[in-house]
């Protein structure tokens, strides 16, 4: 049939119409797997589900993402790395019901979210000052209320990270963290972010997950904002970081601290 429908029309038909197939498809194989709505689809799915998906970019992103959180969390409590989960960029509250569903059973972790919930603070590079402003603190509270199973519970965060405030607020919701979770888009609040985490370095001797969302979105945005960090961070904290797992979007990182002996 595909034969006589080619031997039929002319080349630059054939192409459009193949094409038109081809973005259909990717439409609604990405479709899927985007936004809350994806949560049920991701949940059960394999490593071989995600090869199959490696040229779908929206597919491969969240498929990719929650695998490796899954592995991120398992090496986390194999080492019994105790402490909370921290994440900053919370937006509508999906990655944090993402890292819940990879524990995959209860824990006595808590889940911290830190937004303005008002969108990006500037433009920059690919973005746009106010993107993602299609939130609010009370339909985040009320998603994670539904959603968030397995940690022990959760607390949101509303402001910038520069305001002093919000380095308070977090220092008294917890006192150790295990895990942190960048979605922050920006290279400024990415670096912003790293510094409301220091506190949480001084002595420290068990590692420290660091999740980078948005990696590859710009080149250099986010990449370049860690490595500026890390190129001080490391000689100050004594740590090494390695990658423990990466995505076309995504880049997890380890730090382990050393002795001073």
């Amino acid at each position: 049939m595909k034969k006589f429908i080619r031997a039929l029309l002319p080349n630059a038909i054939v192409h459009f119409i193949g094409r038109h197939l081809a973005l259909e498809k990717a439409r609604k194989i990405n479709s899927k797997y985007k936004g809350r709505k994806a949560i049920d689809n991701l949940v059960d799915v394999t490593p071989s589900v995600y090869d199959e998906l490696r040229n779908y970019r929206e597919a491969e992103h969240q498929c990719g993402r929650y695998l490796n959180m899954k592995k991120v969390v398992s090496e986390m409590e194999k080492l019994k790395v105790e402490g909370d989960v921290v994440e900053f960029g919370t937006w509508r509250g999906h990655g944090l019901v993402l890292l819940d569903k990879a524990f995959g059973k209860k824990t006595d972790r808590a889940m911290i979210g830190v937004d303005s919930f008002e969108g990006l603070p500037e433009s920059s590079t690919i973005w746009n000052k106010h993107a993602f402003d299609n939130t609010s603190l009370e339909k985040v509270e009320d998603y994670l209320s539904d959603n968030i199973q397995n940690c022990v519970g959760y607390s949101l965060i509303k402001g910038w990270f520069s305001d002093p405030d919000v380095k308070l607020s977090l220092h008294s919701r917890t006192k150790r963290v295990a895990l942190v979770h960048f979605d922050a888009d920006l290279g400024s609040s990415t670096t912003e972010a790293l510094s409301l985490i220091e506190n949480y370095l001084f002595d420290r001797k068990e590692p420290l997950f660091l999740l980078f969302d948005d990696w590859g979105c710009h080149p250099d945005e986010v990449p370049d904002a860690y490595f500026a960090w890390e190129k001080v961070a490391a000689k100050k904290f004594n740590f090494v970081s390695e990658k423990v797992c990466s995505t076309n979007l995504t880049r997890y990182l380890k730090l382990s601290f050393q002795s001073d002996s």
